[in-house]
């Protein structure tokens, strides 16, 4: 079998002698691949070195992101835990309003919404691979829950705040103040009456000071009568819509009219000496229910009011 081979001579620098090499063609071709080889090595080594720089880098970016997610997730926890203790004080502080008020308060462990069920194992194996996982999940329910436990809860502090409101406006409607400002001049009871001299029943009391000393009103309600009497001269009548009205007589000058609306402290009139008086005075009456009280039983002690 003839076998290729390629013929060269070498000629020694300085000298006559020369060397013949007969080399196979075969021994070339095995040279070129080999080259080739050695240059696809080094091109996927550099690939290499280039995969696992980026991969490096990436990671400690990765690795990076996460620490920050971790601390992002602690602080949302710690809020969570705040805001968790601020809505169970807001509870507490509920159960006393509902405690003052005499209203029956809801059962604590009803507020409390329950959780559970089967968690899905692959769920679990990545909380295992990922702790940070499964603290964002327990964030993400935590905060669900505590979601839907305010929302569970704000129908009855809806509840309390409009029974509130309705008693505010009852207890407005309460007369619980001094008319005016002066001396208690006549109780309420049998007396002589100062002009006429009969002995009959003073259905009110008298309050006596300087001519146009303000009158107010003692509580909210409407006007029922605003006109002259032949025995309280200026006579005005307020209805409080809850079976109680209470009457002011003698007045200088009202001014207000049937049917208006008046708050308690709104001015009505001005003290005077009008119909069968003997001074400057105002004489104030409390009825409920139809039958005349004595007033002073709805009169706080240092001006305070119902409110």
């Amino acid at each position: 079998m003839t076998v290729s081979s390629f013929k060269t001579t070498i000629h020694f620098q300085g000298s006559s002698k020369s060397l013949t090499l007969k080399l196979p063609t075969r021994l070339f071709k095995i040279f070129f691949v080999a080259k080739k080889v050695v240059l696809l090595g080094l091109l996927l080594l550099f690939l290499q070195v280039g995969l696992v720089y980026t991969n490096q880098h990436f990671l400690a970016k990765a690795i990076q992101k996460r620490a920050s997610l971790d601390i992002k997730l602690e602080e949302m926890q710690g809020h969570l835990d705040l805001l968790s203790d601020e809505v169970e004080c807001l509870f507490e502080d509920g159960s006393l309003v509902y405690a003052k008020f005499g209203l029956l308060s809801t059962d604590h462990n009803s507020r409390e919404l329950g959780t559970g069920g089967v968690i899905d194992p692959s769920v679990q194996l990545s909380w295992v691979a990922s702790p940070t996982l499964e603290l964002a999940e327990m964030l993400l329910e935590k905060s669900d829950q505590l979601s839907n436990r305010i929302l569970m809860n704000q129908e009855s502090f809806f509840s309390v705040n409009n029974y509130i409101q309705k008693q505010q406006l009852n207890w407005r409607s309460i007369p619980s103040v001094a008319p005016t400002r002066g001396r208690y001049a006549s109780a309420f009871g049998s007396r002589k009456h100062p002009i006429i001299g009969v002995q009959r029943v003073h259905k009110g009391i008298d309050i006596a000071n300087v001519p146009w000393t303000p009158i107010y009103a003692t509580a909210d309600g409407v006007v029922s009568l605003a006109h002259w009497s032949s025995s309280f001269g200026n006579f005005v009548a307020i209805d409080h819509n809850n079976g109680l009205e209470t009457k002011y007589g003698h007045m200088n000058l009202y001014v207000v009219k049937p049917g208006q609306f008046v708050k308690r402290y709104q001015t009505i009139g001005y003290m005077g000496n009008t119909g069968l008086s003997a001074g400057s005075h105002l004489h104030y009456e409390v009825w409920l229910n139809g039958r005349a009280v004595n007033p002073i039983q709805y009169i706080l002690p240092s001006d305070y009011a119902v409110e």
